[in-house]
């Protein structure tokens, strides 16, 4: 077998883990309820602002990060959400996991490619 039929097969092992059905479940249960996904949207949204605003170097509004925190409270008391959340955190895991035994298991090319673009400081 060759490595795009094996990486045919990890892709249909990871649409069938228990934890993408969990996420299927959480978002379809989310996307049921408009006010919930709205949340989520904003909820994400701030996030994103305030770590761009961060990201270059710009004083933060507090009152975006007390608003951000208010919602984040909301957010984690909504079981919907909090479920949503909890699936997609889980999934991401385990992609960030196949993802490390990919490199650590390439250690020679992940190696080489460093020392490539080390050099060209």
């Amino acid at each position: 077998m060759n490595a795009y039929d094996r990486a045919h097969e990890l892709a249909r092992a990871l649409k069938e883990s228990e934890e993408y059905r969990a996420l299927k479940e959480a978002r379809k249960r989310l996307e049921a309820d408009p006010t919930n996904k709205e949340m989520l949207l904003e909820f994400r949204r701030g996030q994103w602002e305030l770590e761009a605003e961060r990201a270059l170097g710009k004083d933060v509004d507090g009152q975006k990060v007390k608003r951000l925190e208010q919602l984040a409270e909301l957010v984690n008391h909504n079981p919907t959400l909090k479920e949503y959340l909890t699936a997609e955190f889980r999934f991401a895991r385990l992609m960030t996991d196949v993802q490390k035994i990919l490199t650590d298991t390439l250690t020679e090319w992940s190696e080489a490619a460093a020392d490539f673009f080390g050099k060209q400081d």
